[in-house]
């Protein structure tokens, strides 16, 4: 059976569904008199994402998915200190009706106080033929589960081995963007290169890197008026996305030479990532205060054509990715092996979604997620018109338009691709085909991927790791600590990268990692290795090290 067949027989099902959902249950009368709909609140604490406002307008992505649903949303996304207002809205009893979020700790105290719902009993109360209840990949329930106690969230970006059971990949073009993907990468200004008179394959090592901003620089080049940058990190949220980025380019791990946990941190390789940065900043490569940049700056320049180079989390840049190349890695001038941590377990998401206890009009936020995870509602808020923002090819497969596709880039106006939180990859993968040569699809894959499939670089399980509040719980002794460490090193990465010579930013990382022992990260790292060595035995694999000191 076709995929076009496949998709107009969801679509049909889609429609029944929704009439069992109870989207047209105890609707809230809204002031525009006669439509009669019902609201709900939405908290989310991604702070760069911008979602639209919300219309119920006829022919809008919200319009109309308040016509399938019964529901329009009033949407908060602080600017900054999320965790805190929600904790707040947590201890006076006033939570959003839904909740979405990446913070773990916050997640976990979400989940203790008793005041979400089980996801599995919400929907037979209240969407008793959701599909979700049918067809949810078993892997990932298995994790949410594990980590939480129960099936409480709805996790962001589904792609594991039982939800590619459900939605196969249409190539092995998608087969090998889900081996190889990660969103840290370092790309470079195909148009800038060129004037530069160089190509991706004279920027792969250290060295040539260094030279290539520094020739960039003393250039003295702009677009439109503005200088070139040489080299632009990402913004104030830089330490997870660009020095984690430069950890693994450089071979810093997170087990030492007999194969227990260690913090990257501590690894000699994390110290020439740090110094790298800080030869960047010192040669005017790159200015002090991009680290303080929020993300729409960063997509606003990375929009202006005058970035030379970038090294950060490119699914936050806002690129089009057929004016970028990524290198790969930056190849150490210690010859060490760059090396990857993914996460070979099923993912429990980088959004999770939850659902108040005391949520206003149930069934019409019931019926609302419903529809969104559905097969009908994905391919709708994810595209858009069909023979207006895409087609479907001869084979079944989504086909984007010009106007789609800049409907998608221009998410926070149109709601197209706006809706993150049910971003599912497995299904994304198994509806669009194998893309053109020269394509901005092909392009973004290759970006994605370059840092993975490079030949050098080795892969390793991060799932195997004791990475998250399921393994160190916040409240706990451990989980204190950890906190309290992290939150040094947050202080103290700024102070290195920023020191006024090589020698000072060294003896600022020595400061640094003798004050962590003294603070306990050995007792700790200790701790977390008897996690890491039980995940070890439970799941059956290891991480072995590849950059012996």
């Amino acid at each position: 059976m076709k995929i076009r067949e496949l998709l107009l027989i969801t679509l049909s099902a889609g429609l029944i569904l929704l009439s069992g959902c109870g989207a047209e249950q105890n609707p809230t009368v809204t002031e525009e008199g006669e439509d009669s709909y019902a609201r709900a609140s939405l908290f989310c604490d991604v702070n760069f994402w911008e979602p639209p406002s919300w219309s119920t307008e006829e022919g809008t992505i919200t319009g109309d998915i308040t016509e399938k649903t019964g529901l329009a949303l009033d949407i908060t996304v602080p600017p900054q200190n999320a965790d805190a207002q929600l904790s707040l809205m947590l201890l006076n009893d006033d939570l959003p009706d839904i909740i979405s979020l990446t913070n773990e700790t916050t997640i976990s105290q979400l989940i203790t106080s008793g005041k979400v719902w089980d996801l599995e009993e919400f929907l037979k109360r209240y969407c008793p033929e959701s599909h979700l209840l049918k067809s949810f990949p078993e892997d990932i329930k298995r994790e949410l589960i594990k980590r939480d106690g129960g099936w409480y969230a709805y996790p962001s970006h589904m792609n594991s081995q039982d939800s590619r059971k459900i939605w196969k990949p249409s190539s092995k073009f998608y087969e090998d963007w889900t081996n190889y993907n990660d969103n840290n990468a370092i790309i470079w200004n195909r148009e800038l290169l060129e004037k530069a008179g160089l190509t991706v394959e004279e920027v792969q090592t250290e060295e040539q890197v260094l030279a290539a901003w520094d020739k960039m620089k003393n250039m003295h080049l702009d677009v439109d008026g503005e200088a070139v940058i040489p080299l632009l990190v990402d913004g104030k949220g830089y330490i997870d996305p660009t020095v984690k980025f430069l950890e693994y380019t450089f071979g810093a791990e997170r087990v030492d030479e007999n194969g227990n946990y260690r913090d990257i941190l501590l690894q000699p390789q994390a110290e020439h990532a740090l110094l790298f940065l800080n030869e960047a900043i010192r040669n005017g490569y790159a200015a002090p205060e991009q680290l303080t940049y929020e993300n729409t700056k960063i997509k606003s320049l990375m929009a202006g054509g005058n970035v030379f180079c970038f090294i950060g989390n490119v699914a936050n840049s806002g690129i089009d990715f057929t004016k970028w190349v990524s290198s790969g890695p930056v190849l150490s001038s210690g010859g060490e092996t760059p090396v990857l941590g993914k996460n070979l377990r099923a993912p429990t998401g980088w959004l999770s979604t939850f659902v108040s206890k005391d949520c206003r009009n149930p069934e019409q936020v019931a019926a609302w997620i419903d529809y969104m995870t559905s097969d009908e509602g994905l391919l709708f808020w994810s595209f858009g018109y069909e023979g207006s923002d895409y087609r479907l090819d001869d084979d079944g497969y989504v086909v984007q338009s010009e106007k789609g596709e800049a409907a998608s880039l221009d998410y926070g106006q149109t709601g197209q691709g706006a809706w993150w939180m049910f971003d599912n990859f497995s299904w994304e993968r198994s509806i669009l085909p194998e893309p053109e040569e020269d394509s901005s699809t092909a392009a973004e894959k290759e970006v994605y991927t370059a840092f993975g499939s490079h030949d050098r670089t080795v892969s390793y399980d991060e799932s195997l790791l004791p990475l998250t509040a399921e393994d160190i719980p916040p409240e706990s002794d451990e989980g204190i600590l950890d906190a309290k460490i992290r939150a040094y090193e947050k202080e103290q990465i700024p102070r290195i990268i920023l020191a006024g010579s090589r020698e000072e930013a060294a003896a600022r990382y020595s400061e640094m990692t003798e004050t962590l022992k003294r603070m306990g990260i050995e007792t700790l790292d200790a701790y977390k290795n008897e996690i890491y060595q039980k995940n070890c035995r439970e799941y059956g694999g290891r991480i072995e090290k590849v950059n012996v000191e």
